[in-house]
């Protein structure tokens, strides 16, 4: 029964509208516009002459990892999860412990920092998916705080407490010249973003993405269809955490440190705002947001008094003027172009005959 209900959920958001699937989350960009991104987002590095900007850039990607794989709880599967950057920071805890004490490949040890990330988020998701609403914000929230908490009063010096861990090879690129090194860095950010935009578009297109959607907009309708809240909603925190911990992993090879200052409630609302600006529940809403919002905190950083207070103002007229963010509303404004054109072709076409 579970089956046949799964087969005709997916069957019938197959044969729905591509206008519908769009408002979904299921943006098909066309060949040419990805290819076009894919050259310019490669080319980048060369173009800047400034590892300042190339480093920003390298920071905006592996953001773009992390806010990929918050999306999916936040945006897909509607659940206000607050203890992602605590998953984020253990990816990169663990690969810094990995890195200082073993000798595996860095690959390799990105892929263990996300497991280990992954088997801490189900562990989280046990009790936090018996609650609702506000109660599983104060939950996660709660074990945030938790953890940068325990590995600042660390005292053992396995976590390096406030000052965190530092000296580990990362991607053994030292030796390279400061641009070279730089650029490396962003193109190895740009392949861990490549990979996950990658998995969530599978994912937002498979029966998982279809079950996810459906408990985020009607539970009820959704559980009597056939779709487990806990099984979809386990698997959606367990690959979060898995990409969250691969995001903090890059972040730790990247900059040679991880410390408590990944967490927190500044940081927290800062990577939130950029879902909320580029759009939840959209596979380019945190790209878009992400860039965006990195690049305003960029050209904030000599006004540090003020930043927080423009960031919270760009919010705030976001909520305002575009309640969904700025790719669903290009997505509607390009959707009704499109109609329009149709529409006229269609009459000039009526006309003629």
């Amino acid at each position: 029964m579970n089956a046949a209900s799964g087969s005709t959920t997916v069957s019938t958001a197959k044969s729905q509208p591509a206008s519908i699937r769009s408002f979904l989350g299921w943006p098909k960009a066309g060949p040419i516009p990805l290819a076009v991104t894919a050259v310019v987002a490669i080319a980048l590095p060369l173009v800047l002459h400034s590892t300042y900007w190339v480093g920003v850039c390298t920071l905006a990607l592996i953001w773009m990892v992390l806010n990929q794989s918050w999306n999916l709880v936040l945006g897909y599967s509607g659940i206000w999860n607050f203890g992602q950057l605590a998953i984020y920071a253990i990816g990169g805890y663990t690969a810094a412990l990995v890195s200082l004490h073993t000798g595996i490949p860095w690959p390799l040890t990105i892929v263990v920092a996300g497991v280990a990330a992954m088997l801490v988020s189900l562990v989280l998701a046990i009790p936090s998916l018996r609650l609702r609403g506000i109660y599983v914000s104060l939950l996660t929230f709660g074990f945030a705080e938790v953890v940068r908490l325990l590995v600042i009063a660390d005292s053992s010096g396995v976590t390096g407490g406030t000052f965190g861990l530092s000296g580990f090879d990362g991607f053994g690129i030292s030796a390279m010249a400061p641009e070279a090194r730089s650029r490396t860095f962003y193109w190895i950010a740009l392949l861990g973003v490549a990979i996950t935009l990658l998995a969530m578009y599978l994912i937002v297109r498979s029966p998982l993405g279809t079950g996810l959607m459906a408990l985020r907009d009607n539970p009820a309708l959704a559980a009597a269809r056939g779709v487990s809240p806990m099984k979809y909603q386990l698997v959606s925190f367990g690959i979060s955490g898995f990409f969250a911990g691969v995001a903090g992993a890059l972040y730790a090879f990247t900059y040679g440190v991880v410390s408590p200052s990944l967490m927190g409630l500044g940081q927290m609302t800062l990577l939130v705002t950029m879902l909320v600006v580029g759009g939840m529940g959209t596979l380019s809403g945190p790209l878009v947001g992400t860039a965006i919002l990195t690049l305003v905190q960029a050209e904030l950083q000599n006004w540090p008094e003020i930043r927080l207070i423009l960031l919270g103002v760009i919010l705030l007229a976001i909520v305002v003027l575009m309640p969904r963010g700025v790719v669903p509303l290009l997505a509607h404004r390009t959707g009704r172009l499109k109609s329009w054109m149709a529409q006229g072709n269609s009459a000039q076409t009526k006309s003629s005959t």
